[in-house]
């Protein structure tokens, strides 16, 4: 039977379950017609076991096909048009990508207590769940959202943890599902396996794809892998993590990268050599008969923390990761640690060190694609080349972002990226690379797109960089995620030029060459607060909140935390999200392919635009990059700007909507962005 048919009889038997209780949603989130509401500022109370049941009945099942199994990729349900150099994954090239941390998108105060709790008073999470999720896919839709990119969901640790729910990334199990993302509504014999399939059934029945991150380079302190393998870590004496840190080299500038010649300076710092005597042998290799002493009790009893005995009874834990920068200002990341890829030391580090040395974490090891052992670790390789297959048998999965894959070895990136094309091969692989000049190296590894830069360049329009990155689009080899924030970055809504900015990027990144349009849940009701504060943010960012706000100072990686979904002026972007999706639905085509390009150079700075060859028209897109006066524009400075001349000009978007109107000249309202068919 489908999860998803499971899970609505589930909430249908238990209706009577919701009558008696003031469950809050946003007002927004019903975008499928539920009756019966009473509304309060931006909020409405329902039944939830009605309101989910018939979120799936009136919006999802009309589009159930009982001959077809939606837990396989879409790949295997829909027939994907392919063009001349398509690789397998390539669809994500005209796809339109929504980013979201289930546990936070789906997030609400359901039960107005003014806290987000993981048992409310009514016995139900406002934490985000699988379940809620499902209830969010019209509102994507709306949106023309037909890929969602999911941050991680695997099993994360609460040892070390940041903040109050501890970070996605400190995964503690890659095969189990974070077990906060399942909801009490459907009982303890409906398990969470089931909940996140029933996800990606409703999902796939919109025509909308899932794609998970993977984190396989590190992993959580307290890794279950542990208990298996205590060796495939790197662990330090407890009574030295007072004083460990990543070291400073003397004479090397800060941010380098580890290299064949800066090893030398490297290995001979004091520093150095301090920081490597800090670490010891694994557990099992300390004292045999010790460890599976441990490993007995705790398989007697399931109360018992292997983790906890092995501090207690060896004196030693896992060693913090940190990063491969040397001399890099940032701290160690305390909730994290790195897997040991290879048995041996590297071939260049280890005329370095002792030969009895125990295994140490240094940013030679940490950058295995470029130094390397003679002795792969080939059963964790293994291991972590299964994740994502695991994922694809269990559940359909069509996509995934590897994190920190430039840092794997190549053979290990390679097996990642070759077994899941051999369960599907239309499956697709982002990768995790920051610099559009990384593009050429990433599509001949197989990757079907990168991270890019836009998510940097774009909020610094007032030096000119918006305008230098879609230059530089044009000639990339793998497309980039069209963004002027991500997940890491601070929001498009804080940046200068504020709601105007945001509105801006919303048209602007759906039409920009080699640009996969990506947004971050909350963008689209301008949500202000950041998630993280990895990228080009700083602690500063985290309190743009009011002080009265009780998420004030929280930070969605770590934090319980929701968004502020009953903002009163929600619907602006919304709305207008809506109408650009319209609209590059219909020239989808056209603009996806970078054949049909047509520079477009205005002579003031202040002026970014986009053309595409549309059989015998143009399609063009003008914004205003000043967010305080308005530009006019004749039509000889459009046609100086095209390079040919214009028959007539036709606006089919203006003043951020919809239009249908014939122009001569044009003129632009500050931060306004226009489309036009040009003859």
């Amino acid at each position: 039977m489908s999860s998803l048919l499971k899970i609505l009889n589930r909430l249908e038997e238990n209706i009577d379950k919701g009558k008696e209780i003031d469950f809050k949603v946003p007002a927004i989130w019903n975008s499928f017609g539920y009756k019966g509401l009473k509304e309060n500022k931006g909020t409405i109370s329902v039944n939830p076991y009605e309101f989910y049941s018939e979120c799936i009945k009136n919006t999802i099942l009309p589009y159930y096909n009982k001959e077809k199994n939606y837990s396989n990729p879409l790949s295997k349900l829909v027939e994907t048009k392919k063009w001349d150099g398509y690789i397998g994954g390539d669809w994500i090239k005209k796809a339109n990508v929504y980013g979201m941390q289930i546990r936070t998108s789906s997030a609400y105060d359901h039960d107005g207590s003014g806290n987000l709790e993981l048992n409310n008073r009514f016995g139900l999470k406002d934490t985000g769940t699988f379940l809620k999720t499902i209830a969010l896919l019209p509102h994507l839709k709306r949106m023309g959202i037909d890929a969602i990119y999911l941050l991680p969901i695997s099993k994360n640790s609460m040892r070390y943890k940041k903040g109050e729910m501890g970070s996605p990334y400190a995964v503690k199990n890659f095969f189990e599902l974070d077990p906060t993302l399942k909801d009490p509504m459907l009982g303890e014999d409906i398990s969470i396996d089931e909940e996140f399939k029933a996800l990606v059934e409703a999902c796939h029945i919109l025509g909308i794809r899932i794609m998970i991150d993977i984190i396989p380079r590190t992993s959580a302190r307290d890794s279950d892998l542990i208990f298996e393998h205590p060796e495939w870590f790197y662990w330090v004496k407890i009574d030295e993590l007072d004083t460990y840190a990543p070291p400073y080299v003397e004479g090397i500038k800060a941010g380098d990268k580890p290299s064949v010649e800066n090893l030398p300076k490297v290995y001979a710092s004091e520093s150095v050599k301090n920081h490597i005597k800090k670490f010891c042998p694994a557990p099992n290799v300390i004292d045999e008969k010790k460890w599976n002493s441990i490993k007995e009790r705790c398989l007697k009893d399931k109360s018992l923390d292997f983790f906890d005995l092995i501090q207690q009874e060896f004196g030693i834990t896992t060693a913090p990761a940190f990063s491969d920068c040397i001399n890099d200002p940032q701290p160690p990341w305390t909730d994290v640690t790195f897997l040991r890829l290879y048995l041996d030391n590297p071939e260049e580090s280890a005329k370095y060190v002792d030969e009895n040395q125990p295994p140490y974490i240094l940013f030679d090891i940490i950058k295995s694609n470029l130094f390397q052992g003679k002795q792969k670790n080939l059963e964790l390789w293994e291991r972590i080349a299964d994740i994502i297959p695991s994922y694809q048998r269990k559940y359909g999965i069509d996509g995934a972002r590897i994190d920190m894959g430039h840092a794997l070895p190549k053979e290990l990136e390679e097996m990642i990226l070759k077994n899941p094309r051999e369960f599907d091969e239309d499956f697709c692989f982002i990768a995790e690379v920051l610099d559009n000049k990384g593009d050429k190296a990433a599509r001949e590894a197989n990757y079907n797109m990168i991270i890019g830069t836009a998510w940097a360049e774009e909020p610094r329009f007032y030096k000119g960089k918006f305008n230098k990155l879609v230059e530089d689009m044009e000639n990339l080899k793998a497309p980039i995620f069209a963004a002027a924030e991500t997940p890491d970055t601070p929001r498009a809504a804080s940046r200068l030029g504020g709601k105007k900015f945001s509105k801006f990027v919303a048209v602007m990144n759906a039409f920009l060459p080699n640009g996969v349009p990506f947004i971050t849940s909350g963008f689209e009701i301008l949500e202000k607060q950041p998630m993280n504060l990895g990228l080009d943010a700083k602690e500063e960012n985290r309190f743009l909140l009011d002080k009265n706000d009780p998420l004030y100072g929280k930070l969605a990686f770590f934090d319980k935390y929701a968004l502020h979904w009953e903002n009163s002026e929600n619907d602006e972007i919304l709305n207008i999200l809506e109408d650009v999706a319209n609209i590059r639905k219909e020239y989808l085509d056209h603009i996806t392919d970078i054949n049909n390009y047509v520079k477009c150079r205005f002579d003031r700075e202040n002026i970014l635009a986009t053309a595409y060859k549309v059989n015998d028209e143009v399609l063009l897109v003008i914004g205003n990059l000043d967010f305080e006066d308005s530009v006019k524009l004749s039509k000889e400075d459009i046609e100086k700007a095209l390079g040919f001349s214009i028959v007539s000009l036709k606006t089919i978007f203006k003043d951020f909507r919809k239009a249908d109107k014939e122009e001569k000249d044009v003129v632009l309202k500050h931060g306004e962005v226009a489309i036009f068919v040009v003859k």
